[in-house]
């Protein structure tokens, strides 16, 4: 009985005893230099490995070479993170005995004899402080920071004593980790907040990191697990446009499922877990600016996604993949972009718009397609002219939902979306295919006050999944009510005059064509009602015979000389 009762307690005190840092030491190395445990070595984060000899240990000999070349792969490896020490435990290793030895030997690493206080240093290992001393060799390590003794590392031979001081050194110095932070296109992703956080929250820190990053000098992290959390806010309508919900909407009726997992990630606009027309919604929200964010998502953009699960420990760290949110199509890194020369138009015809007045604008298709979305935005001089609506008499299910008129007011535009998948629309060239509402503010042509904004990309996204861009294209509306042409003087030269009669007042357009056709001046002018008497100075244009046209009409020829 008294036998088992003093087991337990030799137990706990030897644990005890094991815990105990090591003593510190001042020893005078034997190529003359000074060197202290504590300050050179265990404050600096330093590993220090010792072996306890002397010159005429046959086993240390035999352990010598095993020794430097473990001692060379350890300094490639930590590179001024480990050190390595021969204490010697005779009075007749003075420094000219220890230094042949080492030249014998073919050592680097410092070693220090009795001259140089060596006695000193070893006596604590020899006592029992740290357990039964076996003789020599004996190699001790002490940890970096807290002086802690792993005390008599010893194989069944050199090498695998070597292993084992290697994975020793390994576990208080794990190799610098990166990990990478990448899209599923394997670019790497920006300005990401890495937040670490250990069990229990005794420790957390962020950081930012782009495309890598590491834990690995972390000094928390060692002996400790934690949760890693990379965070990203970006620009909500980045990689965003109508043709991403369209996808999702073709995803939902089973038309055209999502190709890659990832895509489900970045439909899951609400942060759901689950992909449903809700996702559309949110996504459209966004892209009208009705709201400036993925309301679900806790301001998030970006998604990051793990291949390992858990708590990660010790320095490590994992790999993620970044999804930007509402990115399908992966436009972010890797832009779909299209030859401008194929861009499709959206047809208008100017005219001259009156203050305190309203006009409807019909907007028809410039090109046939089978439509299943379409997003723009109608820009507008917020000083010249207000959109009251839009409408469409060939898009199903277009209404108030499909635009945002409060945008106007802060950005002056009308951003615009719609989406068709289930039900495309098959356009033909020339046909109707919006109205805009608009009340003019001053007297203005239309042209100079309405276009498409590009702070959304104006695109058309056809069934088979084909992206066309748009543009807006004006042709101009003829002046009603103009009579009696006449050009003075003519032949001219310098400048000349034409007068005519108009029925109203109102805004037109002055073009002087070369007899090739081409426009060699332009000018919008304004008439008032009854006659009109209109000063034209071409500028530096060639003598020859040119042709006036107003509001693209012929009003007759003039002849202009030097």
């Amino acid at each position: 009985m008294k036998k088992l009762f003093l087991l337990p307690l030799y137990l706990l005190l030897y644990t005890a005893l094991v815990a105990t840092p090591a003593p510190d030491f001042t020893v005078t190395t034997s190529d003359g230099q000074v060197r202290k445990l504590y300050q050179d070595y265990v404050n600096q984060q330093k590993v220090m490995v010792l072996e306890i000899f002397f010159t005429t240990c046959p086993p240390c000999a035999s352990h010598a070479p095993h020794l430097q070349s473990l001692y060379t792969s350890m300094q490639a490896a930590y590179p001024g993170e480990v050190e390595f020490m021969l204490l010697s435990i005779m009075q007749a290793d003075t420094d000219p005995v220890v230094n042949a030895y080492l030249t014998a030997k073919g050592l680097t690493m410092p070693a220090a004899g009795s001259s140089g206080g060596s006695l000193a240093a070893v006596q604590p290992y020899q006592s029992g402080m740290f357990g039964p001393y076996q003789g020599t060799p004996t190699f001790v390590v002490i940890a970096p920071g807290t002086g802690e003794v792993y005390y008599d590392i010893r194989g069944n031979s050199p090498q695998q004593t070597m292993a084992l001081l290697s994975q020793q050194i390994a576990d208080l110095l794990p190799q610098e980790q990166e990990c990478s932070l990448k899209s599923y296109y394997d670019n790497p992703i920006d300005s990401v907040q890495i937040n670490v956080e250990t069990a229990g929250g005794g420790f957390s820190t962020s950081f930012w990191a782009s495309g890598t990053y590491s834990l690995s000098d972390i000094p928390e992290l060692q002996n400790a697990g934690y949760s890693i959390t990379p965070v990203k806010n970006s620009d909500p309508l980045s990689g965003l446009s109508t043709f991403d919900l369209v996808k999702i909407a073709s995803h939902i009726l089973d038309l055209q499922p999502f190709a890659n997992p990832w895509q489900a990630i970045a439909a899951d606009m609400n942060c759901s877990g689950t992909v449903t027309t809700f996702d559309i919604v949110e996504g459209r929200k966004v892209i009208l600016g009705i709201n400036n964010g993925f309301s679900g998502c806790g301001g998030a953009t970006w998604k990051f996604v793990s291949d390992t699960m858990g708590m990660a420990s010790n320095g490590a760290c994992f790999d993620f993949r970044g999804v930007k949110i509402g990115d399908i199509t992966g436009a972010y890194f890797a832009p779909n972009d299209i030859d401008d020369r194929d861009r499709s138009p959206l047809l208008c015809q100017n005219r001259w718009v009156e203050k305190g007045e309203s006009y409807t604008i019909p907007v028809f298709s410039g090109r046939e397609m089978k439509l299943a979305g379409l997003q723009l935005a109608m820009g507008i001089d917020p000083g010249a002219l207000r959109i009251t609506g839009i409408r469409s008499d060939v898009l199903p299910g277009f209404d108030e939902s499909a635009y945002n008129m409060e945008r106007q007011n802060s950005k002056a535009f009308v951003p615009l979306s719609w989406i068709g998948a289930n039900t495309p629309v098959d356009l033909t060239s020339g046909e109707n295919l919006l109205i805009v509402e608009v009340e003019a503010l001053k007297d203005v042509f239309l042209a100079d006050v309405l276009d498409l904004d590009p702070a959304l990309k104006a695109e058309a996204y056809g069934r088979a999944g084909e992206r066309l861009p748009l543009e807006l294209r004006w042709s101009e509306m003829p002046f009603q009510g103009l009579k009696n042409y006449s050009i003075s003087p003519n032949p001219a030269n310098g400048r000349f005059f034409v007068s005519l009669e108009a029925e109203r007042a109102g805004g037109v357009l002055l073009q002087l064509l070369d007899m090739q056709g081409k426009t060699v001046l332009a000018d919008r002018r304004y008439l008032i009602d009854g006659s009109n008497r209109l000063e034209i100075i071409p500028g530096d244009v060639s003598p020859g015979l040119y042709t006036l046209k107003i509001d693209g009409l012929p009003a007759g020829k003039v002849v202009l000389e030097k």
